[in-house]
């Protein structure tokens, strides 16, 4: 599969940020790109076209992205999707957390186009969407 057929959700609650995420994407290759603001907004696209990845923000309301990770990780149709957490939560227990709850790549704000690039692309080989 190459970048141009992967298709990706990018999550986040601030505009800035998604559109952000969406133009380093969109210089790798990735075409297919949708945004939501938050975990919710995200479910409910999901539950109508189911994406090879998902990149997604920590803090949002009404469902964080730690939550919305949780309840993927219960669904048949989502449980295999790759995610990529996307965050200021840099803590070893906020971390872990994530790995716990089946996140497969972390990315720290602020990042550099390369370290996006190299985790989106870790999490599609890890789900062997690559």
């Amino acid at each position: 599969m190459t970048p141009s057929e992967v298709s990706l959700i990018v999550i986040d609650d601030v505009q800035a940020m998604r559109v952000q995420v969406k133009e380093i994407l969109r210089a790798c290759g990735f075409e297919k790109i949708r945004s939501a603001s938050n975990g919710l907004e995200a479910l409910r696209m999901m539950a109508e076209e189911v994406p090879h990845i998902v990149i997604c923000d920590w803090h949002m309301a009404p469902m964080t992205g730690l939550e919305l990770l949780k309840e993927m990780r219960t669904k048949a149709e989502t449980k295999e999707i790759a995610f990529v957490m996307l965050t200021a939560e840099g803590t070893r227990e906020r971390v872990m957390e994530a790995v716990k709850a089946g996140v497969d790549e972390y990315i720290m704000k602020p990042f550099t186009p390369d370290v996006a690039r190299l985790k989106v692309i870790g999490a599609l080989i890890k789900r062997k969407v690559f």
